[in-house]
């Protein structure tokens, strides 16, 4: 069975203005709510390539309904550890004029140790041996920085597959642990090793060193520039391909669930960064957070240009 696990997430509402005015009155001409966060959006993309994952992690249960009805909508089994307490919204403006996106991000219930040890017991009686389980995105108030190296650890002992996609110290600490596979982008990866992110080969560098560390996947997003992927047996790049931005929310997101559907199905490490960068790329296409639509991933991955190094 496949896991996402999201810990801190989030009710995403994005707002289309013509264009921001500053202490004036700003009305929208669009908006919607999604359910989000990086756990989520993985699994909402995973549907869409035909893989089942299950959704667990953390729901306040002031309005987890809104959570588990969207969810149940789209078919996606739910296991989330419920404690008291309301999730974040976080708010995307999007100013058509300038076709930019601002976020300003919650920072959602606070955690008790009590609760978190809970929650853990809780989750880690869920995993079975050869499970594959996604831990990723920011944390509550209240979680302490190392919790992905200690579920790293603790998963790698019942012979289960750990991607890691976090930033900062949540991801630091996760290296530690060295999980199955990595998806930093470039400034991520700044933060893990000691690149320049103006310099491909210092990249590549960079992404060796982690694979010489025993990661044996490490996917690294370079935003417009594409992607570099490295494995305990190749190396790949990709530049991707310039298509209109609509959103870059969960675009990351997309790109590993295109990563574990090639993990799931054997796929040569060429086919999968072929197919994270077209589930990436058809994710900045879509608005909000929508989810891409498997017609759109098709057709960009038609385009998609893949070099070994």
């Amino acid at each position: 069975m496949i896991y996402t696990v999201t810990l801190n997430p989030a009710i995403d509402k994005t707002i289309v203005i013509d264009e921001y005015r500053r202490s004036k009155v700003n009305r929208s001409l669009v908006s919607r709510k999604d359910v989000g966060g990086k756990g989520i959006n993985v699994s909402k993309v995973l549907k869409v390539l035909g893989v089942d994952s299950v959704c667990t992690g953390i729901l306040g249960d002031e309005n987890s309904s809104f959570f588990l009805d969207y969810l149940e909508g789209l078919n996606i089994e739910t296991d989330f550890y419920i404690i008291p307490g309301e999730n974040r919204t976080n708010i995307k403006i999007v100013e058509k004029r300038y076709r930019t996106i601002t976020d300003i991000n919650d920072k959602g219930f606070i955690m008790e140790k009590k609760e978190i040890k809970d929650f853990l017991n809780y989750f880690l009686a869920l995993v079975e041996e050869d499970d594959l389980v996604v831990l990723s995105g920011s944390l509550p108030e209240g979680i302490e920085h190392h919790i992905y190296r200690d579920i790293t650890q603790v998963l790698k002992e019942k012979s289960v597959k750990v991607i890691l996609d976090a930033d900062g110290s949540p991801m630091i600490n996760g290296v530690e642990a060295i999980p199955y596979a990595i998806k930093p982008n470039i400034h991520e990866l700044k933060k893990i090793v000691n690149v320049d992110e103006k310099d491909i080969n210092s990249i590549l560098k960079g992404g060796r060193k982690l694979i010489d560390k025993g990661i044996e996947k490490v996917l690294i997003s370079l935003g417009a520039e594409g992607a570099v992927y490295t494995t305990t047996k190749n190396t790949y790049i990709s530049k991707g391909i310039e298509v209109p931005i609509e959103s870059t929310v969960g675009a990351g997101d997309a790109m590993v669930a295109g990563l574990i559907y090639a993990i799931e199905n054997d796929l040569t490490d060429y086919e999968a960064l072929k197919l994270a960068i077209a589930c990436g790329t058809a994710k900045v296409m879509t608005e909000g957070t929508k989810i891409p639509d498997i017609d759109t991933i098709r057709e960009i991955s038609k385009n998609i240009t893949v070099k070994p190094l």
